[in-house]
Formats: structure tokens, sequence, C-alpha cells
């Protein structure tokens, strides 16, 4: 009975059952964690850009194409000029959300629908890290600019941004790497 016992001991302890484990264990590894860093920890360099219309009023946009440019944008940059554009360029439509993190300076941002029509331009402050949902789940353009740009220039919601080379969709979107 004995033997059977310290081989069930044993067998026990193979399968790592803890009552077997030595009290005086090495502390436990941190939880895992599901969250994953897409934005970079500097600014990006200055992207290329292209030359859009919002209406009559013309902006050289930079352009965000893939994950990391997506996500770090405007992020551990000093400032936005008063003529300086970021655009966001999705593959598809869908609800987008913006903030933030580690931006110095408030911006306004357009969501753009997936016909290049603005749907609504919303402000962003400096450091603020809560999400700004678009109220629609058809945007697939996001354009980032000063924030009194929209307001100077009178573009209001309804405001078609087109390229040289025509509509948005047709001209950026199939270059995009973002989901």
């Amino acid at each position: 009975m004995r033997g059977l016992l310290q081989w069930c001991v044993l067998v026990g302890c193979g399968l790592g059952l803890t009552a077997c484990q030595p009290k005086e264990s090495a502390p436990p590894a941190p939880p895992p964690t599901n969250s994953v860093t897409l934005h970079l920890p500097h600014a990006l360099p200055r992207l290329p850009t292209v030359r859009l219309w919002l209406g009559a009023t013309e902006v050289e946009a930079e352009v965000c194409l893939t994950v990391p440019q997506v996500a770090t944008g405007l992020m551990f940059r000093e400032r936005i000029g008063p003529n300086e554009a970021m655009l966001f360029v999705f593959r598809r439509p869908d609800q987008r959300a913006f903030y933030m993190r580690n931006v110095k300076f408030p911006i306004a941002a357009a969501y753009i629908n997936g016909e290049g029509v603005i749907e609504e331009i919303v402000q962003l402050r400096a450091g603020d890290e809560t999400s700004v949902p678009s109220k629609s789940a058809n945007i697939q353009f996001v354009l980032e600019t000063a924030p009194d740009f929209f307001e100077r220039h009178g573009l209001k919601p309804g405001t078609a941004v087109t390229t040289a080379q025509g509509r948005l969709r047709e001209t950026l979107a199939a270059k995009s790497q973002v989901w």
C-alpha cells in the first residue's frame, strides 16, 4: 500500500497537481496582457502626401496607409500647422473612433464616408485619450487638421473630398493596409 501511495504522489506531482509543489516557489509570472501596442514609440517621419480638394479648398495631406501609421498618426509631434493635414485611409467603411494619446495640441477631425463626403467634424482635445466615435458606420477616411481649419474655410458636413485623380475610394482605398 505504501508503494502505491508513493507512486500516486509521484504521478500526481508529474501531472502538476498544486498540492505537490514546494511551499516556497518563484513569484508568479505577470498575467498575460491582451493589449497590443500598434503605435510607434516616436513620431512618424513626414509621410508621402496627396493633394486634396475639400470643395474648392485645396490642402496637401500626409497619407497614413499602414497599421503603424494609422495607430501613430500625429503622436509625439510638436504641432500641426494651420494648413497641414493628415489623412487616414481604411480599406472599407466602418465606424471609426479617434483619440489623442501622446498628442500635445488640439485638432479637428473630419469623418469621411466611402463616397468621399464629410459626414461629421469633431474637435479632439490635446492629450485626451477618450475615444470619439463616428456616428456613422460608413466612415472610410479621417482627415485631421488644425482645430480651426474647417471653420476658417467654411467646410461642413456634406462637403465632397477628392484628389486630382478622382474620388478617394478609387485613388487611395486599395493602397490601404488597414482593416
